[in-house]
């Protein structure tokens, strides 16, 4: 693709966000880099890059939203590319364990926030007729991640809104696309951002201290490399590199242990339906012919 994209990316203080914009400068595209008041400040380096900055947190009411969307299609005249980068928090826990209130934060920050963003931003593109609103998906929304249960919900819950919705934006030629990412060594993975345990139920006290240290002591180990990652999701959406003259699924793996772990589950998954067959199968009315495979 050889127009220049406008791209806006939310959370972009640290981590996968941050090393986003700088490969999107880097591609000589236009990109805002968003983030909440009180990171604002560690925008400034990549204003200084050649970022455009906005103020933008999630979690704001829709109505917020919509006024940030109209400021940001002011900056440069549009938006081709929004980033739902921001919404990659954890409360690690056994699920029992959380309580309601933790629960819906999660929910919030993680899923409904983002989908807020969204609706702020499509209108924009469905006039326009063109757009890709991409999401920052996790391999833990399809394989589960030990003491990390609610999170991964958020995750699946993402991808499944990401594929109905491209199914919905089809016929104004905009793209949902889920990339859904490994383990890389950044941002959330980080051992300075596992947050501490807030145990409550003593029978899963010793499960979730010792599943809490093993993601404190396997950041060096984890095989993402995060200026690598962020290249494939712009090559994918540019349709450039690897991912140029094909068509683009609206689930895309990031990483050799996501491409790992989504092949594996699916593997049990159609051997789990091939063994109950007879039983899946067996409820159809009489006069339905299943064709065999």
């Amino acid at each position: 693709m050889s127009k220049k994209l406008v791209w806006l990316v939310t959370g972009t203080s640290s981590g996968l966000g941050r090393e986003l914009v700088l490969a999107i400068l880097a591609r000589g595209d236009q990109v805002i880099a968003t983030g909440r008041s009180r990171s604002f400040d560690a925008l400034a380096p990549l204003k200084q890059k050649g970022a455009a900055v906005l103020e933008l947190d999630v979690t704001a009411p829709l109505e917020e939203l919509e006024n940030i969307a109209a400021a940001a299609e002011r900056i440069y005249g549009r938006v081709d590319v929004l980033v739902n980068n921001a919404g990659a928090y954890t409360t690690p826990g056994i699920i029992e364990d959380q309580t309601p209130d933790e629960t819906l934060q999660q929910f919030n920050i993680n899923l409904f926030g983002p989908l807020n963003v969204a609706r702020a931003f499509l209108p924009y593109m469905r006039e326009r007729r063109s757009g890709v609103v991409a999401w920052m998906g996790s391999v833990g929304g399809c394989s589960p991640i030990p003491n990390s249960g609610l999170y991964c919900a958020t995750k699946a819950a993402m991808r499944s809104i990401s594929q109905s919705l491209d199914a919905d934006l089809a016929p104004f030629n905009v793209r949902s696309i889920c990339f859904e990412f490994g383990f890389f060594r950044a941002g959330l993975t980080h051992p300075d951002r596992v947050p501490p345990l807030n145990q409550r139920i003593p029978a899963y006290k010793e499960i979730a201290e010792n599943i809490n240290a093993m993601f404190r002591d396997v950041y060096a180990t984890l095989p993402g490399d995060p200026t690598k990652g962020v290249q494939v999701l712009i090559d994918v959406v540019r349709g450039e590199g690897g991912a140029a003259e094909k068509q683009v699924p609206s689930r895309f793996a990031v990483g050799s242990d996501a491409y790992q772990m989504i092949r594996d589950e699916s593997a049990k998954m159609i051997e789990r339906l091939e063994e109950w067959r007879d039983v899946v199968c067996s409820t159809d009315m009489d006069d339905i012919v299943v064709p065999t495979a």
